[in-house]
């Protein structure tokens, strides 16, 4: 009679490092409705950015898509390059596969092969969520940039002498003005930054993955 204990199902590897930055997110939002925090991260963020992009509170637009700028191509870069894009690729094709013979093992009502192809997904996809715990390292460096920006930029624009822009459907809209529970300028934000955001993400990733395709052609040559 054997005495080994059942094995106890393990945790995804770096389910840990996740809630880690759960944990540091949470604590920046709480610093941050602090209002002695804020004030100093606004004052610290502007002694550095008016010089720069405040243009003199002329160009509220073009500060906007700068610091949108800034925290695309800082984010992007750190996510492309903490991100496994051939590995993603392939798991991708592989989960596609494996739904795809499940559908047709749930027509079929064969339950034995239904519980097979239901262990070897879910192999995969704790492959896929270590894959994606990997871009989570990034978020801290993020979030570090986007609080004291986005506080400061609230900050800033309200406080123009003219603190409004306009859009096709509207001459004039107000930085504050409150659209779905967020101020206007937010929605500004994202909309400038987007185009950039995706052109940048997929020639990064372009070039990322012909490298590595360059680099296991010349392991494969030379082999």
């Amino acid at each position: 009679m054997s005495s080994s204990q059942p094995q106890q199902p393990q945790m995804p590897q770096g389910t840990g490092q996740m809630f880690a930055v759960m944990i540091f997110m949470l604590v920046m939002l709480f610093a941050f409705l602090n209002p002695a925090v804020r004030s100093a991260s606004v004052r610290i963020t502007g002694d550095l950015l008016v010089p720069l992009i405040g243009f003199g509170g002329r160009f509220p637009t073009i500060t906007i898509m700068i610091a949108e700028l800034v925290v695309v191509f800082l984010g992007t870069t750190l996510r492309v390059f903490y991100t496994d894009f051939v590995e993603q690729a392939r798991l991708q094709k592989t989960l596609s596969e494996l739904r795809k013979h499940q559908r047709e093992a749930f027509k079929t009502r064969d339950q034995t092969k239904i519980r097979k192809l239901q262990q070897v997904q879910s192999s995969y996809m704790m492959q896929n969520t270590q894959l994606m715990n990997k871009q989570f390292k990034v978020l801290p460096i993020t979030i570090i940039i986007i609080f004291p920006l986005f506080a400061w930029l609230s900050v800033f624009l309200l406080s123009l002498p003219y603190p409004v822009f306009a859009v096709p459907w509207a001459p004039r809209v107000y930085f504050g003005q409150e659209i779905i529970f967020f101020p206007a300028w937010v929605f500004l934000y994202g909309l400038l930054g987007l185009p950039f955001t995706i052109v940048y993400q997929r020639l990064l990733r372009f070039f990322i993955l012909r490298r590595r395709l360059e680099r296991m052609g010349q392991r494969g040559s030379s082999s």
